[in-house]
């Protein structure tokens, strides 16, 4: 079913992403030496597709669950980034903004990722009463 709570964190995540994505100011990492206004803008896209893409496979829970921690990890790697960046950055200010996407991603996908695992343990302790 797609009405289930972890499509709700999807879909959380989505709406968190995409204001992300029209609201906040670009960001230079030069140590990094990113440009970003392509990386970041494409990092936010990139989120909002595999969101969608968990929710509509709804059907195969394994697999959401799958995604749901390449996704964990690709949210965990941008915000050590992020936080590096922020430690050596003479402007700490625009980082902020930055730091609080892939928090707010991070708690989503934990949330969501739990909400699978239980309702695979559902489903696995149903079919082991037939």
């Amino acid at each position: 079913m797609i009405q289930r709570i972890q499509s709700v964190y999807m879909l959380l995540l989505i709406i968190c992403t995409s204001v992300g994505l029209f609201f906040l100011p670009s960001l230079e990492i030069q140590e990094l030496s990113l440009s970003s206004k392509n990386v970041l803008k494409y990092y936010l896209i990139f989120t909002i597709i595999l969101s969608g893409l968990i929710i509509l496979l709804f059907k195969y829970r394994k697999v959401q669950m799958l995604i749901s921690r390449l996704q964990l990890f690709l949210h965990i790697f941008f915000f050590l980034g992020l936080v590096y960046g922020l430690i050596s950055a003479e402007l700490k200010d625009i980082f902020l903004g930055w730091i609080l996407m892939p928090f707010h991603s991070i708690f989503f996908l934990i949330m969501s990722n739990r909400a699978i695992r239980k309702d695979e343990d559902l489903i696995n302790s149903i079919d082991r009463l037939r």
